[in-house]
């Protein structure tokens, strides 16, 4: 190897690789301050609290949909209304939503049998079915799997009325019951959160950077309305972006908290969901482009997987020194580099993972997670390609419309 080329090489992997790392964990740790809005005890609400209608879709839920319910209804919330919309469920899901109706009447059930017209997803469907039936000043959106704890809405509702937002969206704990959830899902989570520059979401004046999180999604009726709800993203497979970016393009006020205390999700139960899931997320946050993918992709090996190039790098010249522009410390150099490198990384991921509610020794076992989230990055490249999406026993071959303005108002394009 040339000797200049060699130190460019390594100025060039210093800056991608702890550098760049370092510079990362300032980012992570400054975002989570200003996405640390809910606390315990609430601010009390000023005046009578407003009626809140919260709508949960469900499809082929039966397993986990009552616990889903009953966190709802046991919300320490004094007005309210639940709202659930079963979704041309083949298993029991509708028929336990109905026994829990009979059991407690905040709750009201609704039956979709039919497909959705052309254009629209199943769950932006549902809740725009169900919406019509709310009562409520405010709308919470959660999703299926989610379980709330009982003081969820109360601080939430006390955070958006105190500070004036139109849209509150929480970030729950990710619960995981194998051992692939618990490795895969938060770093996945965390690889999101990067790409999407979440963070940024809570500065008003960023218009181009938004962000929801449709799992726990409060929201004023009169902001849902005046965006056009469900329906002017109706073709959307990630809408709680684009409902955020929406937002944001009408000087509305979204938010992203941390809501680990909350709530929690148990996300996906087996490697195959989450790899489908995932990758639709990738795929469908950025309206099927390919190129967030491709930085993703980009970065995992020239970020990531370049610490154990270093490392090896560094061994081999120190066994085989050679005389070049880095000197007769070139091996020393480049294995110093790698191991601060992974030190860094391998630090901050464990607190991706704590923050996740996951073990921080998950962090460790970064060589086997990393290649399996490139692997869902290469997924989700493949649909951009397709266009191609399965999503809850459904498939989908509508094209997004790439702008939401006329995604309201004329038919989406089907192929």
């Amino acid at each position: 190897m040339h000797f200049s080329l060699e130190l460019i090489l390594f100025l060039a992997y210093l800056a991608l690789g702890p550098e760049l790392w370092a510079f990362y964990g300032v980012g992570m740790f400054a975002g989570r301050r200003r996405m640390s809005l809910m606390d315990r005890p609430p601010h009390p609400i000023k005046g009578r609290p407003p009626r809140v209608s919260i709508l949960i879709p469900a499809k082929d839920e039966g397993a986990r949909i009552r616990a889903c319910l009953e966190s709802a209804l046991a919300q320490d919330y004094p007005d309210f209304e639940l709202i659930a919309i079963d979704d041309r469920s083949t298993d029991e899901t509708g028929a336990v939503m109905d026994r829990v109706a009979a059991i407690d009447p905040r709750l009201r059930v609704v039956h979709i049998t039919q497909p959705p017209e052309p254009g629209w997803t199943g769950k932006n469907n549902a809740l725009w079915t169900g919406q019509q039936m709310a009562t409520g000043d405010w709308l919470l959106f959660v999703d299926s799997d989610v379980i709330l704890e009982k003081d969820a809405l109360t601080v939430a509702m006390s955070v958006v009325l105190r500070k004036e937002f139109d849209l509150l969206s929480l970030l729950p704990r990710l619960e995981s019951h194998t051992v692939w959830e618990s490795l895969l899902v938060p770093l996945a989570a965390g690889t999101a959160s990067t790409m999407y520059l979440i963070a940024f979401n809570n500065n008003s004046q960023i218009k181009r950077i938004a962000f929801a999180n449709g799992q726990f999604m409060l929201m004023s009726r009169s902001g849902y309305d005046a965006i056009g709800g469900h329906q002017t993203v109706r073709d959307r497979y990630c809408e709680d972006v684009e409902i955020a970016r929406l937002m944001k393009v009408a000087d509305l006020r979204p938010r992203v908290s941390w809501g680990n205390q909350f709530c929690s999700v148990r996300m996906y139960s087996s490697l195959g969901a989450i790899f489908r899931g995932w990758s639709r997320i990738y795929y469908s946050a950025r309206v099927g482009s390919p190129w967030t993918v491709l930085s993703a992709m980009f970065a995992l090996v020239f970020c990531c997987f370049s610490a154990y190039a270093a490392i090896a790098w560094g061994l081999w010249r120190t066994v085989h020194p050679a005389a070049t522009s880095l000197g007769g410390w070139g091996g020393a150099a480049w294995l110093a580099g790698g191991l601060v490198h992974l030190a860094i990384m391998t630090w901050l991921l464990g607190i991706v993972y704590l923050w996740s509610g996951n073990p921080r020794r998950n962090a460790l076992m970064f060589p086997v997670a990393g290649p399996m989230v490139f692997l869902i990055l290469l997924r989700a490249l493949r649909m951009c390609v397709t266009k191609k999406v399965e999503w809850r026993g459904t498939a989908y071959s509508h094209t997004m419309a790439q702008q939401l303005t006329t995604a309201g108002t004329e038919q989406t394009k089907s192929v």
